[in-house]
């Protein structure tokens, strides 16, 4: 439905649009029969905010946004989630009797006749933008709670519901209404997840409560679910376990699997873990996109010192390089990258990883399977025999994988992998730990890599703050007077930042090249520190050195980065180095 030209003048007269605009807002909303208000943002002409701000306006009625005030859950209680969801409305606050309501569409009078007639008592609305009632609606409700209470009430209308360890058993027996239920729930987690580009799902149960959290940008954050989820855990996991291909009887014993997922043009891998726990399976879900990747150094978060570095380790012949970390650190995300740039007609690259996290053309990737024997040490062994000149495994684990490793960049390969080890120096410690011997490591290895994964401040929210002084002293080694030589910056928290104040993440890195001194500290078995001070003599930058880098440009904030690198650095060692950088 058109909005009256009343709407569009007043667009106008309060400088959202200009008339250039306004007509090309116009045509495109007559062309797809759409409204204005939604046309105006997807074109990007101006926000999402300042188009229902004026239309709150024009309809007489107050603007607000629920994400920038609390929201009252006993509010909530007073409208069913699936009224909510079904009418698109958010109970805000009551006022005198009256029910105050967020909407999106005011032009709509039936609408807001239905809201009464559903809810039997007066409401007064306000005006809101979609993403705010959908954003809201989940932190009221939860994911997928229109879905709980059309079970229950499919339920209670059968008559009593037994339950077994916490579920229908309807459930486990193939009901079909509860079944389609589940169904649509576990799916919109799924969604949910995606859409908020999360790596992780954790289904946790408790003795009185079941627990959903997504991780995003290696942060886990609570996912909003209704409180009646906890009675369908067991339908929950089974049909996750259906989805994986898993033994739904099975519940003592731990199982993984794997499920395929499209959303629009994206492809997913999602793999699936199951744990047995006093209190139920716990389910963790990795989502993995299985589309082609074209990553650049620069994309990663490579400073151009840092990729000259870089080139100059994977341009050798011959010989392993390591890239260090704790889990989820995005080890083999730079390995990949690395791998695209290697990648020409004039070179044989082949992998082994356990799992192939995404698909890289032109090269042969494998995947290991351990129920039938074959892990990394075999993969190695089979992969000599097809001629490669680039070999990447996916992590090195054990002393077999090690020792295939490092002989094979002695025969005349380029090996990658990855190691499990706090910073760099850190690799040669745990290699001679697996057994390795140290003359194969002096011999063979090309450099170590540590890095982290750091949050990026959000770019639309981005504003100036002032540290704690007493902070960037003690951990960083700054006055006053070389604190106040940098612009710091950090995200204040906005809705597409999930009020963070941060948004995606980049990564830092210790580059550590094994010069002949660090080769011969090797085989003298030196210790990882004393290996570490020997590269910063010869000018290494640690990982909080990096990451002040990015501090000084605005990417990330001190607190993010003392986050990450506490465990790695040695902190006497950095000081001039960053006041250097400043």
């Amino acid at each position: 439905m058109r909005e009256p030209k009343a709407f569009e003048q007043l667009l106008l007269h309060r400088g959202v649009l200009d008339v250039s605009k306004l007509e090309r807002a116009c045509g495109e909303a007559d062309k797809n029969n759409l409204p204005l208000v939604e046309v105006v943002p997807q074109l990007g002409l101006a926000t999402a905010e300042a188009v229902y701000r004026v239309l709150a306006e024009f309809c007489e009625m107050p603007f607000v946004m629920p994400s920038r005030e609390p929201m009252d859950k006993a509010i909530a209680a007073k409208a069913p989630a699936r009224f909510a969801t079904h009418y698109g409305f958010v109970p805000l606050r009551e006022r005198n009797g009256v029910l105050v309501v967020a909407i999106s569409d005011p032009l709509n009078a039936q609408l807001l006749d239905d809201i009464r007639m559903v809810l039997k008592r007066r409401i007064e609305p306000e005006v809101t933008t979609p993403a705010e009632i959908t954003r809201a609606t989940k932190e009221l409700y939860g994911v997928g709670a229109d879905t709980m209470e059309r079970i229950l009430i499919e339920a209670e209308a059968e008559g009593p519901v037994l339950t077994l360890d916490g579920a229908p058993v309807g459930a486990d027996l193939g009901d079909a209404t509860i079944d389609a239920s589940i169904i649509k729930f576990v799916n919109e987690l799924i969604l949910e997840a995606i859409q908020s580009d999360t790596t992780d799902i954790h289904i946790e149960p408790f003795e009185d409560s079941l627990r959903v959290r997504y991780r995003i940008d290696g942060i886990l954050h609570q996912a909003p679910t209704p409180p009646s989820i906890r009675g369908f855990h067991a339908a929950i996991v089974s049909r996750i376990k259906i989805m994986a291909n898993l033994n739904i009887a099975e519940k003592r014993l731990p199982q993984d699997g794997k499920i395929m997922a499209s959303f629009g043009d994206n492809h997913y891998d999602l793999r699936v873990s199951i744990l047995p726990t006093p209190h139920g399976e716990t389910v963790n879900i990795r989502i993995l996109s299985r589309s082609s990747m074209a990553l650049t150094m620069d994309m990663l978060g490579f400073l151009p010192e840092d990729t000259r570095l870089f080139n100059t380790f994977i341009s050798r012949p011959h010989g392993i390089i390591l890239v260090t970390g704790p889990t989820g650190s995005g080890k083999t995300t730079t390995l990949y990258a690395a791998l695209s740039k290697l990648n020409s007609i004039d070179r044989k690259i082949i992998t082994i990883e356990d799992p192939i996290e995404y698909q890289l053309s032109g090269i042969s990737q494998m995947q290991v399977q351990p129920k039938i024997g074959f892990d990394f040490s075999m993969g190695l062994r089979s992969m000599l025999r097809h001629d490669p000149d680039i070999m990447l495994v996916g992590e090195i684990r054990d002393y077999e994988t090690a020792e295939m490793a490092i002989r094979s960049s002695l025969t005349g390969h380029l090996v990658l992998s990855t190691l499990h080890t706090n910073d760099s120096a850190g690799a040669v410690t745990r290699l001679i730990d697996m057994g390795v011997e140290p003359f194969l490591i002096s011999s063979t290895m090309i450099a170590s890599v540590a890095q982290r994964l750091v949050r990026r401040s959000c770019r639309q929210c981005l504003d100036t703050y002032e540290p704690d002084r007493e902070l960037l002293r003690l951990e960083f080694g700054l006055d006053d007077h070389a604190a106040s030589q940098v612009i710091f910056q950090r995200g204040r928290g906005c809705e597409a930042c999930r009020h963070t104040g941060y948004r995606g993440r980049l990564a830092i890195y210790e580059m550590m090249a094994f010069t002949e001194r660090i080769k011969q500290m090797t085989v003298e078995r030196a210790t990882a520190v004393d290996i570490k001070q020997e590269a910063l003599r010869q000018g290494m930058k640690t990982l909080r050195q990096s990451g002040w880098q990015r501090v000084c440009t605005g990417d990330t904030t001190p607190e993010e980065v003392l986050r990450l690198t506490a465990d790695a650095d040695t902190l006497s060692l950095e000081s001039e180095s960053l006041h250097a950088a400043v």
